[in-house]
């Protein structure tokens, strides 16, 4: 007979709760009726549990009213789990909350380590591609803060707030298409979050508002370093945002993002939006922004629907630029450029129509994309809602303040593109540009396959981290014991 490890939540309850998914029951007393040993692996906690109420003993007596016959708990087990043996392993990545069947021999494997690096490339080299492509030196905002977040976790062995914000400050050191970037990649009059972060000299600067798609736009490298873990991607996605963007909004956008790349990253049911929806409200959970994250989940659903009517990605483009927008606001662009990355259309440059001029990619036209939405699209009754919803989290006129000039005459194409094409790249790949590609990362001049090596590697070795001795930069020795101590 063989032992079986279940873990609990995901697996045999509904992610954080006590609820049993469908089948779960069944299954385990089918296991033991069969002679076989269930063994349950959790990281929930017997007495000192967060939250309190899934502590292992509470867990224990739910079970018992249940009537699930088990052999033991472990608990205190973080993910993900590694099994080494020497006669007869076997290994499931159940999917999130997914009902609980019979285990069949011909389940897929889990990727190799190099295919996921291979995959965290092309993502890295879509956005490169996108900047690129766009060529407009005060839209590179985009890759230049994907490529400091990841550069910072890996030079530091994970989120370091102090080495970020010092990160933002500095000119990033790219020529783009012949001009010197500066810090962040916005343009010097941009009055969004970088701007404030820019003007501020504190070495652990946080914002303290921001509801833009600013969030959403550079997780790419973040969602990569954090693949293998479920709940500290979801967290650690969250504590890189707090430095720019403040509100439950943006900070769930920057989420929603790295979780559809998760699903492209591992190739783990990558084409199943049911489940995105279902992660959304774990991590809702996770985060416990409970009400506050309403609007949100309600423009997340109905993105889902429209998916699921329309796969021609010209109609599904309109419709969702109609119904869910497209305009700077995190539940706008962010949400549609997510449920956008579900069609299967892989030639990427027939969005892109530019003229050459100067030795210089000039955005002139976007072929379809002009063609398909503008400014005006998005439902009258949708834009209501907007206002309605930014006047109640009190973001309204910052908002309007910074990017009013274009609300209603113009869509975020670029935020967009980056967004949807890094995730359609890392699914489908990226032979339709593949002769372009290499312009554009020579253009940056960064070691994208390095990077995407460092980032995709094992959690043990992401234990140590690699910071300045403190005789070299005091101040941020000092904002980093703070970081560690909070």
């Amino acid at each position: 007979m063989a032992t079986y490890l279940l873990d609990f939540d995901g697996v045999f309850f509904r992610y954080g709760t006590m609820e049993p998914i469908e089948g779960a029951v069944d299954y385990v007393n089918d296991l033991k009726s069969q002679g076989h040993k269930v063994i349950f692996l959790t990281a929930r906690q017997r007495y000192q549990n967060d939250p309190e109420h899934l502590t292992v003993e509470k867990t224990e007596q739910v079970l018992a009213s249940l009537g699930v016959a088990f052999d033991s708990i472990v608990d205190g087990v973080s993910s993900p789990r590694v099994l080494v043996n020497d006669e007869g392993a076997f290994a499931i990545n159940h999917p999130l909350n997914s009902p609980l069947q019979q285990i069949m021999q011909d389940s897929p494997r889990p990727p190799q380590r190099s295919e996921v690096v291979e995959r965290v490339y092309r993502g890295l080299a879509a956005v490169s591609w996108v900047a690129w492509k766009y060529a407009d030196s005060n839209d590179a905002d985009d890759y230049v803060q994907t490529l400091l977040i990841g550069k910072s976790l890996t030079s530091c062995g994970g989120f370091d707030h102090a080495d970020l914000v010092a990160r933002y400050r500095r000119r990033p050191g790219y020529h783009f298409h012949g001009e010197e970037l500066p810090a962040g990649g916005n343009h010097p009059q941009y009055q969004g979050q970088i701007s404030k972060l820019l003007q501020s000299d504190d070495p652990l600067y946080q914002a303290t508002d921001g509801v833009a798609d600013g969030a959403a736009m550079k997780v790419t490298a973040a969602a990569a370093y954090y693949l293998d873990d479920f709940q500290g991607l979801i967290k650690n996605i969250d504590r890189v945002t707090r430095v720019t963007h403040a509100t439950v909004d943006a900070r769930l956008s920057a989420i929603l993002v790295a979780l559809r790349l998760r699903q492209v990253f591992l190739d783990d049911d990558p084409d199943n939006m049911d489940r995105l929806v279902e992660e959304m409200r774990v991590a809702v959970k996770i985060m416990q922004f409970g009400d506050q994250a309403n609007f949100f989940l309600d423009r997340v659903a109905r993105a889902r629907t429209i998916a699921t009517q329309h796969d021609q990605p010209v109609d599904l483009l309109y419709k969702l630029c109609r119904d869910i927008g497209m305009d700077h606001l995190a539940w706008s662009t962010p949400i549609a450029a997510c449920f956008w990355s579900y069609h299967n259309d892989t030639d990427f440059s027939k969005w892109f129509s530019h003229q050459h001029e100067k030795k210089m990619y000039l955005p002139r036209r976007f072929g379809i994309f002009r063609r398909v939405v503008h400014g005006l699209t998005l439902d009258r009754r949708v834009h209501a809602e907007d206002v309605q919803h930014l006047r109640a989290i009190g973001q309204y006129d910052d908002f309007v303040k910074t990017h009013g000039y274009h609300w209603q005459k113009s869509v975020d194409i670029d935020t967009f593109l980056s967004i949807a094409i890094s995730i359609i790249a890392v699914r489908h790949g990226l032979d339709s540009v593949k002769t372009e590609v290499p312009q554009a990362i020579e253009m940056f001049g960064d070691d994208l396959a390095t990077l995407a090596e460092q980032l995709v590697q094992m959690p043990s070795r992401k234990a140590s981290c690699q910071r300045e001795p403190a005789s070299q930069n005091p101040q941020r020795a000092v904002a980093s014991k703070i970081v560690r101590a909070g």
